[in-house]
Formats: structure tokens, C-alpha cells, sequence
């Protein structure tokens, strides 16, 4: 960061310190947008991706803004956001519109490669900055290599030109495409390079319902460690009412009803209820779809621990 040639006073700008650095804006999204509930040190450092003393020291400076506070003390120390501070709600409203647009620029890009010759498309790796090309990975069948690319480049090229980026595209049959890294991120079709095929026999309803409590009680430990799940559970649902889900969409609003007004104590022990309402409620889970590749790795090792 440049020096700065004047001081500014933190009454007049509050952003000012408020965003003094990538890593308060980190740490702030993560208090305003993904988590609800008071954080520890070693929770913000992680979701924020810094290390423990990083994500301390921007804690200490932002709490000199007012915007967050401590709660509780030694060890069971936490970082809380001010509910009641001015600006809360701005900044909830702005890290709202910047998943919207992210949201928005992937429905775009899938899209543009929602193609029957289209096997399956990914992003290789978002880009750390605006300068960077963004490189999507297409597997295509192998008689449309000829004229897929060109297809492709007409219909990204408007996406380019409005939000100033570059998207470089390269077209693979199954011979030659390259396993997706950890990072991909995928928008259409599913992973070439999975070759395991489930030869176990076909599910019976009570087997089905077992399975799904066994995910259900994952996730719920998921949720004891990390109550920010639940907000990504809601984002997810929001986006998914926002597109219209069909008949579907009773058990989706129903879902979301219930994240926003239970705690995740109530959250939990929903997910592991046996009652007819749990049962029917896990069908249309909707955790699974908002984990991490590492969460879903987790969840999936404990079903078949147990199984």
C-alpha cells in the first residue's frame, strides 16, 4: 500500500478505517455477511483465509472503529459485529450486491457453455485479480472441436466487453482434458475425471432415509464448529427463490423460514430429528450443495464410516 499524504479524520471517512486494508475487508465480510453469530480468533482467520495473528490485529483495529466488539473473555473470547452501529446495514447491503454479481456473472458463464456438444465446463481458477484472464476449461464431444471455440468466443464476448475481463477458453476431448484442480470451479456437466462407478444395488426407501440422517448428523457437526453454514444455507436458498424453483420451491422457502429463525442449537438438532417434518425436510436439504470440497469430503468419509 502507497503512503498515504494526509491523514483524514475517522468521524468525517469512517470507511477509511473501516476498510484500511484487505484484511479488514475480509474480516468485516465475513462478521457482516457470513457469519451471524460472534466469531473466535482462530474461526476469523480461517474464513477470512489470514493467519491467526493477522486476522488479531485487524480485529484490534477495526474494533477502534466502533463497528465490532469483544465478547466473553479468555480462551471463550469471541469478535462480535455491532448490530445497532450506522453502517452495519450499509455494508451487509454491499457484500449482498457483490455476491449477487458474482452469482450473476456464473449464471452468465454457464450459460454461454449450456451447449448439448458440452461434456463439461470449468473454471480453472478464479482469478486473484481483474488483470488476470480468467481460464475455463470446456470438454467437448469430438466431432464439434471444428467449430466450438469460435461458438463459445461469440457468446463470452459481450460478458468481456462489460465487465472489462479477459476469458480464455480452451476446448479438450475426453483423450486430452486435464483433471480439474482443488480450485475449479465447475459450470456445467460434471467432473471428467471421475471414472468410479457405484455398483451397489439400488436404495430402499428406509436405506435412503438412513443415508440422509447419516449426512444430516455430519452436517450438524459441521454447523457445532462452523456456524457460518447456515448463512451460506440461506444464501444459497435466496438464490435459489430468486430463480424460481418450481413445485420445488415450497420446501425451499420453508427451509430458509426455519435458518433464519431458529439458532443453530435448534439447526442442529432439526437435522437430526426424527420426526416426519426432519424426514421430509433432508430430502431438500440444502447443505450439501453449499459445501466446501473439503467439508463435502468430511461429510462423505463419516456416511461411509458408519454405513
Amino acid at each position: 500500500m502507497r503512503p498515504i499524504g494526509k491523514q483524514r479524520s475517522a468521524v468525517r471517512y469512517p470507511l477509511d478505517e473501516i476498510f484500511g486494508s484487505a484484511a479488514h475487508v475480509r474480516l468485516i465480510r465475513v462478521l457482516v455477511h457470513d457469519v451471524e453469530t460472534p466469531v473466535s480468533v482462530a474461526d476469523a482467520a480461517r474464513l477470512a483465509g489470514l493467519t491467526p495473528a493477522g486476522a488479531r490485529k485487524a480485529l484490534e483495529r477495526v474494533e477502534e472503529s466502533g463497528l465490532i466488539e469483544r465478547v466473553g473473555s479468555g480462551r471463550a473470547q469471541k469478535w462480535g459485529l455491532k448490530k445497532e452501529h450506522a453502517i452495519t446495514q450499509p455494508l451487509r447491503d454491499l457484500f449482498a450486491r457483490e455476491q449477487r454479481r458474482y452469482e450473476g456473472l456464473v449464471a452468465r458463464l454457464q450459460s454461454a457453455v449450456g451447449l448439448p456438444e458440452i461434456r463439461a465446463a470449468w473454471i480453472k481458477r478464479l482469478p486473484l485479480s481483474m488483470a488476470e484472464p480468467m481460464d475455463i476449461s470446456v470438454l467437448a464431444e469430438a466431432d464439434a472441436i471444428a467449430w466450438i471455440h469460435e461458438e463459445l468466443r461469440a457468446r463470452l464476448i459481450d460478458l468481456e466487453k462489460e465487465l472489462d475481463l479477459i476469458i480464455e477458453v480452451t476446448v479438450f476431448t475426453r483423450a486430452d482434458a486435464p483433471a480439474p484442480g482443488p480450485d475449479a470451479v465447475f459450470l456445467w456437466g460434471t467432473d471428467p475425471d471421475s471414472t468410479t462407478v457405484d455398483r451397489r444395488p439400488p436404495q430402499t426407501h428406509t436405506e435412503a432415509d438412513q443415508r440422509s440422517l447419516l449426512m444430516a448428523d455430519s452436517v450438524a457437526e459441521l454447523i457445532r464448529s462452523d456456524p457460518s453454514l447456515i448463512v451460506r444455507a440461506v444464501q444459497h436458498l435466496d438464490r435459489l427463490l430468486r430463480e424460481g424453483q418450481g413445485t420445488a420451491s415450497g420446501d425451499i422457502a420453508e427451509w430458509r423460514q426455519l435458518l433464519v429463525a431458529y439458532s443453530p442449537e435448534r439447526v442442529r438438532s432439526l437435522l437430526v430429528s426424527t420426526s416426519s417434518r426432519a424426514q421430509r425436510l433432508r430430502q431438500s436439504s440444502p447443505f450439501f450443495a453449499v459445501l466446501t470440497p473439503g467439508e463435502r469430503d468430511q461429510v462423505m468419509a463419516a456416511i461411509e464410516k458408519r454405513s
